[in-house]
């Protein structure tokens, strides 16, 4: 199984093209990027660092397996950035491809290229601390969702969530019957502006987000 950023086509098998000829081992030596560019490289690298910063804060698993970020040149369609599932391998696009690939109409396109990079990263990221996330179902794509968005809002600055917060208009209760996968195929962009609305309203976010991890909170069902 693969999960990626805007990639909903979420269990199709495909080929991304990786041109990349050098390595860069992060401050933690667990996590190496390829890259053709180094500053690039290094924006990944500062991600890193913020991801673990909110990890630790939120007394989350630490990112302790070696785990490997790509720099591509290319995704499938749809698609900025990529987890694989049990691989621990992240593929995600250099920002001037992404950059072009965005969308006007995505709950993060107020915000400029590099930290909207490094956002996707820290959401990647996200998706490799719930692998290891207990699942009573064939997948529980929704709920891992729910803390890859959490997560890269709150690795955003204050002003930058008060104007995602502004922009989702979203000024009453959130319930968790709207997160499910289905509202997340279909409306990708609505379940993160609710993800974050509805995580907002929890007196305890990080022990919601703990909670969800370890399996005591559900968001997905059995599919039939």
């Amino acid at each position: 199984m693969r999960r990626g950023l805007y990639c909903w086509a979420l269990l199709v098998p495909f080929l991304a093209s990786i041109a990349v000829s050098e390595t860069l081992l992060c401050d933690n030596p667990n996590v190496s990027v390829r890259f053709h560019q180094r500053d690039i490289a290094e924006l990944t690298c500062n991600a890193v660092e913020q991801a673990e910063a909110l990890f630790d804060q939120c007394d989350l698993p630490p990112l302790s397996r070696p785990l490997r970020i790509d720099i591509v040149e290319d995704l499938k369609p749809g698609c900025v950035a990529l987890y694989h599932c049990g691989k621990d391998r992240i593929e995600v696009l250099e920002p001037q491809k992404m950059q072009a690939r965005r969308s006007p109409k995505d709950a993060f396109a107020f915000l400029e290229i590099t930290p909207y990079f490094q956002s996707v990263i820290v959401h990647e990221l996200a998706h490799s601390n719930f692998d290891d996330a207990p699942c009573p179902f064939e997948s529980c794509i929704a709920a891992d969702e729910y803390i890859a968005y959490s997560m890269q809002i709150m690795s955003l600055t204050p002003q930058q969530k008060a104007e995602f917060v502004a922009n989702s208009d979203l000024d009453r209760k959130i319930t968790r019957d709207e997160l499910s996968a289905i509202i997340l195929f279909m409306a990708p962009t609505l379940f993160a502006r609710k993800s974050w609305a509805h995580l907002s309203q929890r007196n305890d976010q990080c022990g919601y987000l703990r909670k969800i991890l370890d399996g005591t909170i559900l968001f997905d069902y059995e599919r039939f």
